[in-house]
């Protein structure tokens, strides 16, 4: 795991991609907060059919008032945990 600086970061820019593709983990520090730089896939910027069916089949549960709901998150995790 490499922790660099926004400068290091612009200034290696080209040899820290290299990493990220290499597999490693690159964290950019930026005044009190920390970044990943991470690899995205062509696929990750699309919706395959079979997921546009499942949210279309979930918007339409919504629309209908069949969708499950919960008033608070812990009516909802106890649903889960009965699951």
């Amino acid at each position: 795991m490499t922790t660099l600086s926004i400068r290091d970061f612009r200034s290696n820019l080209s040899a820290s991609l290299d990493r990220v593709d290499q597999g490693e983990t690159v964290l950019l520090r930026r005044r009190n907060k920390t970044y990943t730089i991470v690899v995205v896939e062509d696929s990750d910027l699309s919706i395959s059919p079979q997921l546009a069916a499942k949210i279309e089949k979930a918007r339409q549960e919504h629309a209908d008032g069949s969708a499950k709901g919960f008033d608070n998150a812990a009516e909802a995790q106890k649903w889960m945990d009965e699951l």
